[in-house]
């Protein structure tokens, strides 16, 4: 046979074979493909991602099934992948809980979760809420349907509190905490507005500001001394108001705003507290400075008070009215329902001990009573306290209540038990008329002996003598020295 008949019949046979290689290659290469296509669809809808390698015609399928039902549809599903011949099975089950729990707590270090959580994508959908890593929680299955959604709400809600919790039990969840205002209640609990239905939600909130305006009432009496209700602006206590007053305690549980200026509430206190001793009982509504219109209307607001027996009730109110100013409109009666003679009681603004005499209330006086021990109680009182009248007048001012009740204890004890007299004294400076302050203090030293026949002195244990300038304590030419010159003067006699 010819060489070149012979090459020709190898190359014709060289060619089948090649075709036949290639075609049988490609044919491989096309199945693979198929193979791969049926398995990646059959994994797509996985809950976790599953993934499939395929080698051929064979089939390995990898990572966590939901649930033994969604391995066993899977397998079931790649089982009838056209063209595979092999299905290897190394997907792990992911672990169900029951209950379905989930927990986060607010403070002021920050958030905190645990429990569980059903997906990675959930995982990562938290974290992107908390603006942190979510690497605590546990990945679990079981969770009901739209739990993602309803974590991310409840952590939304959460973040929009000072403090609180949030706790997912299955189809139930709790939020408590406390917010600042009811306002930012109302915002946190709008995020839970769109929990689908058959979840329950249950809420517990508490603010720190109830919303409200500030306003307070501060209710005193001198046999109980002073409680405060109501609603202080920020930075207002009991403690403070107590010092204000010049009072040992407040009582009371008021609450406190977290904004408002206690700086005015705090002028008006302490400017009330010097004319406490005056009063036997009295109420003051006070709130933010700009809204005195809460409680007392276009005329600031309201001050009732009761005053002592005794008290010059025009000129306490005059003179409260005008220390106060215009924030504050001021009424003042005389007080009723006294007790019976005898009663006793600790004043609260003084801290004295009273009893209630002929209906006075007189501080108690204990020490023997002789000439020598009046005479020094007398200096000793009247060196503290001054007995002050209006200006160019006999009448006593109205801070006089209280050093005319100590007189009077003090005279009534000397009188009954030390058999003494006394004579009131009355003392001017050497300012005008020498013959006017004669008169003038004669006057007044008979306006402090009727005051203390009214409380129970004898008429004829005590007497009144007006000295004018004529006796003074020290020089006239200056306001000290004169100050000093007008006074009143108690001058025992056995």
């Amino acid at each position: 046979m010819p060489v070149r008949k012979v090459l020709g019949i190898l190359v014709l046979v060289l060619g089948v074979a090649a075709l036949c290689w290639y075609g049988t290659k490609h044919h491989a290469k096309r199945i693979e493909q198929t193979v791969a296509d049926g398995a990646n669809g059959a994994v797509a809808a996985s809950v976790h991602g599953l993934t499939t390698t395929v080698t051929g015609r064979d089939i390995e399928v990898n990572g966590l099934a939901d649930s033994a039902a969604e391995q066993k549809r899977i397998l079931e599903t790649l089982d009838i992948v056209q063209g595979r011949r092999v299905v290897r099975d190394k997907i792990k089950v992911l672990e169900s809980v029951a209950p379905y729990t989930f927990s986060a707590v607010k403070s002021d270090k920050g958030i905190t979760v645990s429990g569980h959580v059903p997906t990675e994508a959930a995982r990562a959908g938290i974290a992107v809420v908390l603006d942190h890593d979510a690497s605590s929680l546990k990945l679990a299955s079981g969770a009901p349907g739209g739990w993602t959604m309803v974590a991310q709400d409840g952590l939304s809600a959460l973040i929009k509190l000072n403090k609180g919790t949030l706790t997912m039990k299955d189809k139930s969840l709790t939020l408590e905490g406390e917010a600042t205002t009811p306002t930012a209640g109302e915002a946190a609990l709008a995020e839970l507005k769109d929990v689908p239905p058959g979840y329950m939600v249950d809420t517990s909130l508490s603010y720190l500001d109830d919303g409200k305006p500030i306003e307070f009432e501060l209710v005193y009496s001198a046999a109980d001394g002073a409680s405060v209700s109501g609603k202080l602006p920020a930075g207002l206590t009991t403690e403070a108001i107590a010092a204000a007053l010049g009072l040992d305690q407040v009582s009371g549980e008021p609450s406190i705003a977290i904004s408002g200026d206690p700086e005015p509430a705090l002028a008006i206190l302490k400017k009330l507290g010097s004319w406490l001793p005056e009063f036997d009982s009295l109420k003051l509504t006070l709130g933010d400075s700009g809204n005195a219109a809460l409680s007392g209307g276009d005329n600031g607001f309201p001050f009732a008070g009761n005053a002592s027996p005794g008290a010059d009730i025009e000129l306490l109110e005059t003179g409260l009215s005008k220390d106060l100013g215009d924030a504050v409109a001021v009424r003042v009666e005389a007080a009723t329902d006294l007790p019976p003679d005898g009663t006793s009681r600790k004043n609260a603004a003084t801290g004295e001990t009273e009893v209630m005499t002929a209906g006075y209330w007189l501080p108690q006086m204990d020490f023997v009573a002789g000439y020598g021990q009046c005479r020094d109680k007398a200096n000793a009182l009247l060196s503290k306290r001054d007995v002050n009248f209006v200006t160019g007048s006999a009448r006593l001012d109205a801070r006089s209540l209280q050093v005319i009740n100590a007189m009077t204890a003090l005279v009534m004890k000397c009188v009954q038990s030390g058999n003494l007299r006394v004579e009131v004294g009355g003392h001017t400076d050497s300012q005008g008329d020498s013959d006017f302050n004669m008169d003038l203090s004669q006057k007044r030293a008979d306006a402090v002996v009727e005051a203390l026949k009214k409380r129970g002195i004898p008429g004829d244990a005590i007497t009144a003598a007006g000295y004018g300038d004529t006796k003074p304590l020290a020089e006239n030419d200056t306001e000290e020295g004169r100050a000093a010159n007008r006074r009143v003067t108690l001058a025992f006699t056995q």
